[in-house]
């Protein structure tokens, strides 16, 4: 989305990786790069490990080491949005839809990924102000529920 010139209107990254994990920099993401469009970062609270919710140092000192050091990384002026999905861990994004081919250890599948980051893209894609109203002030996305936490959005009006 960085390089893409605008033509990436907005990103759903998924389970981003620690920045420790970078061979070298040049792939690991930057979300202090982004300048137009709008992201919803998702994770998995049993991916502790490649991609955590939190850090114990602070970025400035290591890096972003979780997804949210990335989602503070975001500019103020893009449209962000983050959430942790209860229970999967890193490979169950990859179920077909549950983990029965799936990559070992996958937990629920790709399930849990489907409602908001679809409401996100109908959202910011195709105008759906339904869909946008979720990540409002007082919306859905942000009412207790068994299956999200860390669910925090900053949508510029």
């Amino acid at each position: 989305m960085t390089n893409s010139g605008g033509r990436i209107k907005t990103a759903v990254p998924i389970e981003m990786p620690i920045q420790a994990l970078c061979a070298n920099g040049s792939w690991c993401p930057d979300t202090r790069a982004v300048v137009d469009g709008s992201v919803f970062l998702v994770n998995g609270s049993a991916d502790f490990l490649i991609s955590p919710s939190t850090q114990l140092l602070p970025a400035q000192l290591i890096g972003p080491q979780s997804m949210q050091a990335y989602y503070e990384a975001i500019p103020a002026t893009i449209p962000k949005a983050w959430g942790t999905l209860i229970g999967p861990n890193h490979n169950d994004v990859q179920g077909q839809p549950d983990c029965a081919r799936a990559s070992f250890p996958c937990t629920t599948g790709v399930y849990g990924y489907l409602g908001y980051p679809t409401a996100w893209l109908a959202a910011q894609l195709l105008g759906d102000q339904d869909a946008m109203r979720a990540f409002t002030a007082r919306g859905e996305f942000f009412a207790p529920n068994p299956n999200w936490a860390n669910q925090i959005a900053d949508i510029p009006n």
